[in-house]
């Protein structure tokens, strides 16, 4: 009887290993067979297909073919073999404003969400990629940067849709990395012919270069009835320093541009909701073509950084007298925390990005943030031949403190230090603005 026992617990353990050899024997001709059909379907990699063949036992982690994750730049969905990928993040920008001196009263003044938008970007195929922005501020919604591009060439890029022209760093610099709460008066001068629009453009960038260039017509949401608006422009950076510590660049810029209707509408606002301009040219009609050029340079090492940009606008006009403008500024940073300001330079765009704190700011156990000081004098000069919009320069101090790489409090006075006849009364107005910003 004993002897029965053990020769049928032989057998049945016999049968038992037989049965987990057929499992194992499937098991792995599966797996193979997966293998076989995520590579086929470019899912994997050769090297990938290669590693995952190797182990004696695939489990779920090994095939998982998408990561997700969330950090200061937002929610990034990307497959293992880094062909398709997806990013959503966004802005908040609320701002508040007021002002002081003799036309104070004239202004309005107050709060405002002044940018509330939502943007994507995708990668898909490895070498094309797409980006839409949209703001919802204003009670209204607006289209912003929507494009598709071809980055699979090493030595340039390339764009097709509703997109930043190249033309000024203060103007390209995203209202997120700017370190003032408003661009200077002297972009009021040239926004009107190189803000976003809808065209193509290609970028190129060496180690010591960048090269942007790019044709265009008009902006999503232009409805005019007459004719269509078309331009070019062009800017081109050179920097012989370029790391970790220190810039030195020199950039040279230039622009042509065919208005719609044959007009242009130049002006300077005290802040985006005050409805005070305090020098305006109205709306010059007649405007056969606008050509723009100017210089503009850089210098950052260590915690400081300066940089400036000259703008010269020549208008051509039909039954009137040509026009020459000219605006500018100069402005300068520093890390009262110590960051490198060299190190937010991106050559492959030729500017600058914002501050990242070394400790982030954290009520237990972590640093102060970032602090940075920030001055700018800009001027704008619309008075020529018989249109008299005026002149003015600007002095404005900030100080902005970076909790993190998110978070963004910011504080601007501005003063009005020079202005002519146009408005006389606006000089030594005090404006006063602040913003937190929610940026990721």
């Amino acid at each position: 009887m004993a002897r029965t026992t053990r020769a049928l617990r032989a057998g049945i353990l016999a049968a038992i290993l037989a049965f987990s050899g057929l499992v194992a024997t499937a098991a792995t001709a599966a797996d193979k067979e997966l293998l076989d059909m995520l590579l086929a379907n470019g899912a994997l990699t050769q090297a990938q297909y290669d590693e995952l063949l190797g182990k004696e036992e695939l489990r779920k982690e090994d095939l998982r073919d998408v990561s997700v994750s969330v950090d200061a730049k937002g929610l990034h969905v990307e497959t293992a073999d880094e062909r398709f990928a997806f990013r959503l993040g966004g802005r908040l920008q609320v701002d508040a404003s007021g002002q002081r001196g003799s036309i104070a009263n004239e202004a309005t003044n107050g709060a405002e969400i002044r940018r509330a938008r939502f943007d994507m970007e995708a990668r898909f195929f490895e070498d094309y990629r797409f980006k839409g922005e949209v703001d919802f501020a204003e009670n209204t919604a607006t289209v912003k940067d929507f494009w598709v591009g071809y980055t699979g060439f090493d030595w340039g890029r390339f764009y097709v849709g509703n997109q930043k022209q190249p033309f000024s760093l203060a103007v390209e610099m995203s209202s997120n990395d700017i370190p003032f709460i408003e661009r200077g008066t002297d972009t009021d001068l040239i926004i009107p012919f190189v803000d976003r629009a809808i065209g193509f453009r290609a970028d190129f960038s060496g180690k010591h270069w960048y090269l942007a260039s790019g044709f265009y017509g008009q902006s999503v949401g232009d409805n005019d009835d007459g004719t269509d608006a078309w331009g070019q422009a062009t800017r081109f950076v050179y920097a012989p320093i370029v790391n970790e510590d220190s810039v030195l660049y020199f950039a040279a810029r230039g622009a042509y541009r065919d208005p719609a209707d044959n007009e242009a509408r130049l002006r300077s606002e005290t802040t985006h909701i005050s409805n005070l301009f305090t020098v305006n040219a109205g709306t010059l009609t007649g405007v056969q073509d606008a050509f723009l050029t100017g210089p503009e340079a850089a210098f950052a090492l260590g915690p400081f950084a300066i940089e400036g940009e000259y703008n010269r606008v020549f208008l051509r006009r039909n039954g009137a007298e040509n026009l020459d403008l000219s605006s500018w500024h100069v402005a300068a940073v520093w890390s009262l925390t110590g960051e490198r300001r060299a190190s937010t330079f991106k050559m492959s765009s030729g500017e600058f990005k914002r501050l990242k704190p070394a400790h982030d700011f954290r009520l237990a156990g972590g640093g102060i943030g970032a602090w940075e000081l920030a001055a700018r004098y800009a001027a704008i000069d619309l008075d020529d031949a018989d249109v008299n919009g005026g002149r003015q320069g600007i002095f404005t101090l900030g100080l902005n403190w970076y909790l993190n790489p998110v978070v963004r409090l910011m504080f601007d006075w501005s003063k009005i230090l020079d202005t002519n006849s146009f408005n006389q009364d606006a000089e030594n107005l005090d404006i006063f603005q602040s913003r937190v910003q929610f940026a990721f």
